[in-house]
C-alpha cells in the first residue's frame, strides 16, 4: 500500500480540530454535570477537598436522625411532667379536702379501712430460694428436699411422730415433728453431702418450741464423740457446738450459748417452755470461725484454729436424740443414744455453705405473719396509682425519663461533643409519698405536707428538662447550618459557571466550523496542486 501524504496545512487543521473537539466535549461534559471538576484527573486538590467536605457533610446528616429522636424523647419527658404534676395538685386538693373536713368536725367518706398482709416471705420459701443440700420440714414428709444422692433418708423413731402442729403462723402447710423426751428421734442416714465428705463450711439451721427446759436435751447432732456439731438445750440455755479433734489443726469444746447475746442486742436470752425459736450454726473455713445464733441474732463467734475444712466424721445424723455418740461444750460423750428432746422441731436444713447473718436473720423474722388495719383514701390513692401508670407510659422508644432511665445525645461526627440527660424515678413511692393511712388529723397533714415537695421536685425536673430540650434544639439548628455550610463550601470548589462553561462551549463550536472550512479548503488546494503536476 502506498502511504497517504497529507500537507502540513492539513495535518495542522487536523490536529486543530481535536483539540477543539476535546474543549468541546469537556465543556458539554462539565455543562451537564454541572461540576467543573469531575475527578481528580481535572483538579485533584479540589476534588479531594470537596469530597472531605461532603463527607463530614454526611456524617453530620445521619446525626440529626439522632438528635431528632433525642428532642422527641424529652418532649414526651415534658409531656408526662406535666402530666405527673397535675396528679400532685389533683391529690394535694383531695388530702386538703380530708384535712377541712376532719378540722370542721365531719368525717371524709372517701376514707375506708382496708387489711394489709405485710408478712415477710415464708420460711420455706426463703430455705428452698437458698439451695440448701438437705431439707427436713417434718411436716409429715421427712425427706421432702434433699439432692437425689444416696443416704440422707430420715425416719421417724421409737414413737416421734407428725402432727405436731405449726410452730409458726407465717405460710401455710406448715407442721412439725411431736418428740416425747423420752426416747423419740428423727434419724438421718450416712450421706456425702452432710457427714461422709470433707467440707468447707457448714449451716445448720432449725425451728423449735420446748416443752420443758430440764435436763440437755439434743436438738440436732451430727458425727459422734471425735468429730462433730451439735445444737442442744442445756436446761433454759441453747448451745451449740463443734469439735475438729483430728489431724494437726483442731478445735474442741467450742462453748457459745444463748447467755452470751449482748444486752444490746437483748441478751442473755433463756429459753421459755411453749415459745417457738430459730436456731443456726455456721462453720467457716474461709474466715476461720464457728458461730451460733438464736433468732437470728449472734450469740458468739470462735477461731477454729486455722482448720481449713472440716473433716468427714461417721455416726448417723440425729434430730431430737442423740444417734451414735455427740460432742457438748463440755465433753464427748459416746452413748449411742439418749438425750431426747420433748417438744416440737421443724424446718431443719442443711447447708455446704456459710449463710450470712442477714440471712439467718430473715429466716428467723419470717417465723411471724402480720396483718394490720389501715385507713386509706380512696380518691387518693386512685391518684398515686394513676402518677405510676403515666410515668411507666411517659415513654418514647423504649427511653423513660421519668422512670429512671437516661438519655445521651451526640452533636459530632467523632462522639466527643454530646450531652447526658439523666432520668429519675417519679413513682409515687420514688416522691417520698410513702404515708398512705388517713387514721387521723394529724397524719393526714403530715401526707399534706410531703406532697408540696415532691410537686417542686417534679417541677425542677421539668425545668432541667426545657432547658436541655433548648440545648438539644440550638445543636440541631447548628448542625444544620453546618452541614450547609460544608456542601456550599465542596460547591465552590467543583461547580462551574454555566455562563462561562456556556461561552467555552459556543466559542469551540465556532472553532469546529472554522476548522472545518479551513480543512476543506486545504483539502482543495492540495488537490489543485496534485492536479498541475500529473
Amino acid at each position: 500500500m502506498s502511504e497517504v501524504v497529507v500537507s502540513a496545512a492539513i495535518r495542522s487543521t487536523v490536529n486543530a480540530i481535536n483539540r477543539t473537539q476535546a474543549s468541546f466535549d469537556k465543556s458539554s461534559l462539565r455543562l451537564a454535570t454541572g461540576l467543573k471538576v469531575n475527578s481528580a484527573l481535572d483538579n485533584a486538590q479540589n476534588f479531594f477537598a470537596s469530597q472531605s467536605l461532603n463527607n463530614r457533610a454526611g456524617d453530620l446528616a445521619r446525626l440529626l436522625d439522632g438528635i431528632g429522636q433525642s428532642i422527641r424523647t424529652v418532649e414526651e419527658a415534658i409531656s408526662g411532667v406535666q402530666g405527673v404534676e397535675g396528679l400532685l395538685n389533683q391529690a394535694e386538693a383531695v388530702v386538703q379536702k380530708s384535712v377541712n373536713l376532719l378540722e370542721s368536725g365531719n368525717a371524709d367518706p372517701a376514707i375506708y379501712e382496708e387489711e394489709i398482709d405485710l408478712s415477710p416471705t415464708p420460711l420455706n420459701s426463703q430455705i428452698l430460694n437458698g439451695s440448701p443440700d438437705f431439707y427436713y420440714r417434718l411436716n409429715g414428709n421427712t425427706a421432702d428436699s434433699g439432692p437425689g444422692n444416696p443416704g440422707g433418708a430420715a425416719s421417724l423413731n421409737n414413737g416421734a411422730s407428725f402432727g405436731g402442729g405449726a410452730l409458726y403462723s407465717n405460710g401455710t402447710g406448715n407442721d412439725s415433728v411431736q418428740f416425747d423426751g423420752v426416747n423419740d428421734r428423727v434419724r438421718v442416714s450416712d450421706a456425702d453431702l452432710i457427714n461422709l465428705d470433707d467440707t468447707t463450711a457448714r449451716t445448720v439451721e432449725l425451728v423449735f418450741n420446748a416443752d420443758d427446759v430440764t435436763g440437755r436435751q439434743v436438738l440436732y447432732e451430727e458425727g459422734a464423740n471425735v468429730n462433730g456439731f451439735t445444737i442442744y438445750l442445756d436446761g433454759d440455755v441453747l448451745y451449740v457446738t463443734g469439735e475438729d479433734d483430728g489431724g494437726g489443726q483442731r478445735w474442741n469444746d467450742v462453748n457459745i450459748n444463748s447467755t452470751q447475746i449482748s444486752a444490746a442486742d437483748g441478751g442473755p436470752v433463756n429459753i421459755i417452755p411453749g415459745q417457738t425459736y430459730h436456731a443456726a450454726f455456721v462453720y467457716d473455713a474461709a474466715t476461720d470461725s464457728f458461730s451460733g445464733y438464736l433468732d437470728g441474732v449472734l450469740m458468739n463467734s470462735v477461731g477454729t484454729n486455722g482448720a481449713n475444712e472440716f473433716p468427714s466424721h461417721s455416726g448417723d445424723i440425729g434430730i431430737g436424740g442423740v444417734n451414735g455418740g455427740v460432742q457438748f461444750h463440755d465433753g464427748e460423750d459416746g452413748t449411742a443414744n439418749g438425750y431426747n428432746f420433748a417438744g416440737r422441731i421443724s424446718d431443719v436444713a442443711i447447708y455446704n455453705r456459710a449463710l450470712d447473718q442477714s440471712e439467718l436473720s430473715n429466716h428467723a423474722n419470717s417465723l411471724e405473719g402480720t396483718t394490720t388495719l389501715i385507713s386509706l383514701n380512696r380518691e387518693y390513692n386512685a391518684i398515686l396509682e394513676q402518677i405510676d401508670r403515666l410515668v411507666i407510659d411517659a415513654q418514647y422508644r423504649g427511653i423513660n425519663l421519668l422512670d429512671g432511665d437516661g438519655l445521651t445525645t451526640f452533636f459530632n461526627e467523632n462522639n466527643s461533643t454530646r450531652l447526658i440527660t439523666e432520668g429519675v424515678k417519679f413513682r409515687w413511692q420514688s416522691l417520698g409519698l410513702i404515708d398512705r393511712e388517713f387514721d387521723n388529723l394529724t397524719n393526714i397533714k403530715n401526707i399534706l405536707s410531703k406532697i408540696r415537695p415532691a410537686i417542686e421536685e417534679v417541677r425542677a425536673f421539668g425545668t432541667t428538662l426545657v432547658n436541655e430540650l433548648g440545648i438539644i434544639t440550638s445543636r440541631r439548628n447548628f448542625t444544620e447550618v453546618t452541614i450547609n455550610t460544608l456542601r456550599s463550601g465542596a460547591d465552590d470548589l467543583t461547580l462551574l459557571d454555566q455562563n462561562e462553561e456556556g461561552a467555552n462551549l459556543l466559542a469551540n463550536q465556532t472553532r469546529l466550523e472554522l476548522a472545518t472550512t479551513s480543512l476543506t479548503l486545504a483539502a482543495q488546494s492540495q488537490a489543485s496542486t496534485l492536479a498541475l503536476f500529473s
